[in-house]
Order: structure tokens, then sequence, then C-alpha cells
């Protein structure tokens, strides 16, 4: 799947710079779902979640290479790659934004949940996997750009705090959401029964991490993560 990842990765940014950007998401979804729903129709949902958090990390590396390759202009083919960057970089250096502001980021975080879940349940993951990787790659994007203005005697702090702590907890409560959604949608095309207690353990956990998730955001992202990172950056 590695392989495959990096080869589709290839193809996708490719096909973003000359057609659209919205290949790249979908080249690395497809290096990814084959081996995903193998999984999740054969109810080994550990494996789905392993092999897509696996994945997460290699577009994750990938996205940020490119960055320090191609430059800032990546963005252009990265959907709302820009966009992010510019807001994530006006927070960092007033604190003000919806990062760290639970009024700002409340609802339109709910609605993203709310649009992932109906994807991962309706497509058997593949439309939460879309999203997923929709989200990463311009949020790997801001990340790459991070570690661009990051101060060189900064730059290993800058790499610990450029994913942080809730975001990664956001992540994998995603992935636990999507894989057990998933799960339920093919049971009840194949089984004609949605199997809840398959899932159970998942959906508990999914919840815990993407409630910690909005708790860290809006309690440590301005306390902590904003202020050192004005402080490590040439922005």
């Amino acid at each position: 799947m590695t392989g495959l990842t990096i080869v589709l990765f290839i193809v996708g940014f490719l096909g973003a710079q000359r057609i659209h950007p919205i290949l790249l998401p979908v080249f690395l979804t497809i290096a990814v779902y084959p081996f995903y729903f193998t999984f999740v129709s054969l109810g080994k949902l550990k494996e789905a979640v392993a092999i897509v958090l696996l994945w997460a990390l290699i577009t994750s590396i990938l996205v940020v290479l490119t960055v320090f390759w191609v430059g800032e202009d990546a963005g252009k083919y990265i959907i709302r790659g820009l966009e992010y960057r510019k807001e994530m970089f006006e927070w960092i250096m007033t604190g003000k934004g919806a990062e760290g502001d639970i009024n700002l980021f409340l609802v339109p975080k709910i609605i993203e949940l709310t649009i992932f879940s109906l994807a991962s349940f309706l497509t058997i993951g593949f439309g939460g996997l879309l999203l997923g990787s929709i989200l990463l790659n311009y949020m790997n994007y801001y990340v790459g750009c991070l570690l661009l203005y990051a101060r060189e005697e900064y730059f290993l702090h800058a790499l610990i705090l450029s994913w942080p702590i809730y975001a990664i907890l956001r992540v994998v409560g995603y992935v636990f959401l999507g894989t057990a959604l998933s799960r339920l949608f093919y049971t009840l095309i194949v089984d004609k029964k949605l199997r809840f207690k398959e899932v159970k353990s998942l959906v508990l956990w999914a919840i815990v991490f993407i409630v910690l998730d909005f708790i860290l955001k809006a309690t440590i992202a301005n306390a902590y993560y904003q202020p050192l990172l004005k402080l490590i950056l040439r922005i």
C-alpha cells in the first residue's frame, strides 16, 4: 500500500497541476480504499483503522515534502491550501481566529463531522476517506509552510508543534468513526441488519477522541500553541 500511495500521490499531484486539484485527494483515496474495504467487509475493523492511519501518515509526509520541493506554490494545487495557510498564519500572528475560539469553530466542526459521518456511512467509507484526504492535505500544506518559516534554531520545536495534539486526536477519532459507520452500512446492505454491537467500542472511542479534540482546541490552542508558534516562526 505504501508504494501505491506514493505512485498515486505523484499522479494525483500532476493531475491537480494540469487539470483540477480534486484529483489529488481522489487518487489518494483510490490508493487506500481497496485495502480498507476488504478489511471492513471481513469485519477486521482494527486492521481497517490501522491501514487508514498508516495511509494518513504517508500522505502527510508526502504533502509536507512536496511543499519543501515546490514551495508555497504547492498550495495552488491543494484544495483550500492557500486559504487555510492564510487563516492559520493570521491566527499565529494575532491570536484571533477560529483555531482557538470555540464560538467560531464549534458550528463549522459539527457541520464537518456531520458531512463526514454521512459520507462514510452512505459510501462504505469512500466518501469519508475522500473528505479526510482533503482535510489532511490542506492541514499538511500549512504544516509544510510553517516549517519553511521556522527559525533555524527552532526547527525541531516547529516540527513538534506543527501537528497539535488535539488535531491528532481528531484524525484518530474520525478514523474510528468512519470505520464504524462503514461497517454498519456494509452489514445493512449484505445482512439487512445494522450490527451495532460490532462497532460499539469504535464509536465510543471516536466520541472520546472527538470530544477531547474540542476541549483541547478550545483551551490550549490560544494558551499554548499560538504564543509558542509566534515565537519560533519568521513571520
